[in-house]
């Protein structure tokens, strides 16, 4: 799988991991993606604040105790507040599902949210 972004209208790229190498996101959601070759892959979709809609490269790690997430860039995303959808996260995951040829997805932020749960209870 290849992370373009040549052609995608108004879709910046996030900043280096190196000059940002944690972020905050909200109205967060995490979908499996299945790609044309057969590759699956966990993505976090959501909003940085003052910034963007965000989808990350795929998950590496998460911890529920503090509710961060590590992604195969080697950032570090904090979850803030409960999981929901953004609309420009949306709008960035039409194009990067398209441009990186995702054939299927399936949304499975509640196997997310059921860890963070069951530590609070």
């Amino acid at each position: 799988m290849s992370e373009h972004d040549a052609g995608w209208p108004h879709i910046r790229r996030a900043e280096s991991v190196t000059m940002c190498p944690i972020e905050n996101i909200v109205s967060w959601s995490v979908r499996e993606a299945i790609f044309n070759n057969g590759d699956m892959s966990r993505h976090l979709i959501g909003f940085i604040p003052g910034k963007s809609g965000r989808v990350t490269s795929a998950i590496q790690t998460f911890c529920p105790d503090n509710r961060k997430i590590t992604t195969l860039s080697g950032r570090v995303y904090t979850l803030k507040g409960m999981p929901g959808s953004s609309d420009d996260g949306q709008y960035v995951w039409k194009y990067w599902s398209a441009g990186n040829l995702v054939i299927h997805d399936i949304d499975v932020t509640d196997e997310y949210t059921r860890q963070i749960k069951n530590l609070v209870m």
